[in-house]
Formats: C-alpha cells, structure tokens, sequence
C-alpha cells in the first residue's frame, strides 16, 4: 500500500460517527471472484439486494472494497471502462445503508460537487480540500444522496455532517456505499479529478496521484 502523505499526528475523525460496530466482512470483487458475473448491473434493486443479502450472511454490520482491487469482470457492463483498460479500483468502499450519514473526518474546505448521470459512475459527489500542516490533498466521496448538504467553497469543520450514501441514479446505480479515494494536487493538476479506475499502466503513478485512502478512513 502506498502511504506518503505525512500528517503529524493530525486528529482524524471516524467518517461514520460511532455508527459502524465491529470489523468488516470484506467484499471480493476482484476478477477472480466468479460471483461477479452473477450481479445484475442494470437493476439497482436486484443488485443491491445480493450485496446486502451476503453482507447479512456474513454476520457483519457493514462491509469493505478494497483499494487497487483488479475489477474487469465486475466493470464488464461499462464499455469505456473497459475499452480503456481502467480496471484498478482506486478507492476504498465502504458498505452501509442508504441514508447513513457521514462526517468530515478533517477540516476542509469544498472543492467541488456534482452529479454523474450514467449509470457506472458516481452519481452525487463530493470533493473536499485538506491542508494539514501545509500537505494540501484531496478526498472524493462518491454515490451520495442528492441534493448535497454542502456547497464548493463551504468550510467544512473535522466532524460536521456532510453526505448521506445514496442509492439507484444518485449511486450511479451502484450498490449503497461510499467511495473513498485520496487524490493528490498532481492528480488534480493532470486533470484526474473524476477518475476512480486506472489502466495497469498507470500503476506506477499510484503514490504520486492516488494515494491509499486508508489512513483516513477510522472507525
């Protein structure tokens, strides 16, 4: 995993509050997963269903993506995904219920909001700026409810509510979750501010664009 970004001992919060109980029950979506290929990705109903039915099973309260996880199959329905190779998932999901809410896990500022509309992306968003002891860096939240509680250019403080998980078109008719990602000022400059896969080739760029997400998210 890739952690560069320093912070000093800054006092991060738990994105969820006290709501998350327990350890995760940790999600394969890797390709090598067959389950996969049994998800109906063009019903939201019928997919989220099955991810919360397994998470149910699981005896677990809520669940984890994994970071660079390698999701060709699962991308499979998306051709532009697919046509440009970008199947390395860049964030962290988080698995928990629409309508749960979420905190600033650090002072920030709003850097940008909005809406993807196709279904595969993100739906609502939301892109907050930190500057911790002078390391400014960026993190996206993406498949919120919408409308957004939180306007670009908002301060927002460590602990505030900021986001509800969303579901059907406002999480891009992804299962309910969050997607975590960390994006440095390099990747904002080169125009990455959107992406949640990368190509392999692109994998090497990692800890200069996409750091892991990790580090900020606590429970």
């Amino acid at each position: 995993m890739y952690y560069p970004l320093c912070l000093n001992g800054a006092d991060i919060l738990p994105l969820f509050g006290d709501f998350l109980k327990g350890v995760p029950y940790i999600f394969d979506f890797s390709s090598n997963n067959p389950k996969n290929l049994e998800y109906n990705l063009f019903d939201f109903e019928e997919f989220n269903t099955r991810i919360f039915d397994e998470l149910e099973a699981s005896n677990k309260q809520w669940g984890i993506g994994r970071y660079l996880e390698e999701r060709k199959s699962l991308l499979r329905a998306y051709p532009n995904i697919i046509e440009e190779q970008r199947y390395y998932h860049l964030g962290l999901d988080i698995i928990v219920p629409y309508n749960t809410p979420m905190y600033a896990p650090l002072d920030a500022e709003v850097y940008k909001t909005g809406k993807e509309t196709a279904i595969g992306n993100y739906g609502g968003y939301i892109i907050l700026k930190h500057d911790i002891n002078g390391v400014v860096f960026y993190s996206l939240y993406g498949h919120l409810k919408t409308p957004h509680l939180v306007n670009v250019g908002d301060k927002v403080k460590a602990g505030q509510k900021f986001a509800h998980i969303g579901q059907e078109s406002d999480s891009g008719g992804w299962f309910c979750h969050v997607h975590l990602q960390i994006l440095t000022q390099a990747a904002i400059d080169a125009g990455y501010a959107d992406w949640g896969y990368i190509s392999p080739e692109l994998l090497p760029k990692v800890e200069t664009y996409f750091p892991s997400p990790y580090f900020l998210f606590k429970y």
